[in-house]
């Protein structure tokens, strides 16, 4: 298992109805995607506030992603979001860069159909429920180890439950014992990042059935989206075939499966770690993009091209250290005079990270 939550949270991939412009035009899509009418990627804060002169900024508990895991998402601003009594029970977040709705937090006071058309009463809904909508979930928990939630996903709902630390053991999991526990909310996410590319039409989520399944920065998608992006912004790609990949996706990756990552979401990555381990990286580093001012220098090497996955693989298993040299020591030790500072980062190899 590899997640973990506290009570229970389904993540869509969603992208919604009226309040799409002309970027998406697939009627199938917008259905499949929409939730009372917002558009993820195309509804932004700006359009939810002339709406509603007194939507209000709210706290947000990231159930798959607490303030104790160093991993984010860099899809949205996790720990904030935003309330409009328009909509009850829906709280949005928007994009870290944009100004783009690209999550949605469904909570207790929710009453209203997922994109695929389920109606739900998220004050009445328990596990067993979902398991009656969603029967192929039934043999999908799993759980992050920095969290505190059971996660039921497949490629666009990821449904969260609390786990009970009181139950032992905890494995085998006692089913039966969860079975009557209640939801305790619904995220609606995806990367807007694919979407801002300019052939939307091709911006469809799900796959031809025939063709390997795709992730791409975390969100499934279909093939056609990649194609929306020139290679040299991938920073990772990952393939997995035969068992392996239906061992890891389920049966539709019967034809492979492939794991991608942009360099975009790789440094965002990078950055929220390197910043939560040293205060001076994060004082000259306040953005992600503002890296350009600086050398990263990885076990002595100093990196010129396509490092971002290098950099974003460090984890707390790899991680030795971080120190930063001023422009003359980085011009003396290393021979860089085009940047500001030097970023030196201690890491064991990757095979250490698998032990």
């Amino acid at each position: 298992m590899s997640f973990k939550y506290t009570g229970i949270t389904i993540i869509i991939v969603a992208v919604l109805n009226t309040m799409c412009k002309a970027q998406i035009t697939d009627t199938a899509l917008i259905k499949r995607l929409s939730v009372n009418g917002v558009c993820l990627c195309n509804a932004t804060l700006s359009s939810l506030r002339q709406q509603d002169v007194n939507l209000t900024e709210v706290k947000v508990e990231e159930m798959d992603l607490p303030k104790n895991c160093f991993s984010q998402d860099s899809r949205y601003e996790a720990g904030k979001g935003y309330h409009s009594d328009k909509y009850p029970g829906m709280i949005f977040q928007k994009d870290q860069n944009t100004d783009q709705i690209s999550k949605i937090r469904l909570t207790k006071e929710f009453k209203g159909n997922l994109p695929d058309g389920k109606f739900i009463d998220m004050n009445k809904l328990s596990l067993s429920d979902i398991f009656k909508m969603y029967p192929g979930l039934k043999n999908k928990w799993g759980s992050r180890d920095c969290s505190d939630y059971w996660n039921f996903s497949n490629d666009t709902l990821s449904f969260f439950l609390k786990i009970d630390k009181n139950k032992q053991p905890q494995f085998p999991v006692d089913e039966a014992y969860y079975d009557d526990k209640q939801i305790a909310a619904v995220d609606l996410a995806i990367s807007c990042y694919g979407f801002s590319k300019s052939d939307h039409q091709n911006a469809e989520i799900l796959s031809n059935p025939n063709e390997p399944v795709f992730y791409l920065n975390g969100t499934r998608v279909n093939q056609r989206v990649l194609e929306n992006f020139d290679p040299s912004e991938f920073a990772s790609v990952t393939v997995y075939r035969g068992k392996e990949a239906i061992g890891r996706a389920g049966p539709d990756a019967k034809s492979g499966l492939f794991y991608i990552e942009t360099k975009k979401f790789a440094k965002q990555r990078y950055w929220n770690y390197f910043k939560s381990k040293s205060a001076e990286y994060a004082k000259i580093v306040p953005e992600p993009e503002m890296d350009s001012t600086i050398q990263y220098v990885l076990n002595a090497k100093a990196l010129t091209d396509n490092y971002e996955a290098d950099l974003s693989a460090i984890n707390d298993k790899t991680f030795k250290g971080i120190t930063i040299i001023t422009k003359e020591q980085l011009k003396k030790d290393y021979g860089v005079t085009s940047k500001k500072y030097g970023v030196i980062i201690l890491s064991e190899g990757p095979e250490k990270a698998k032990k």
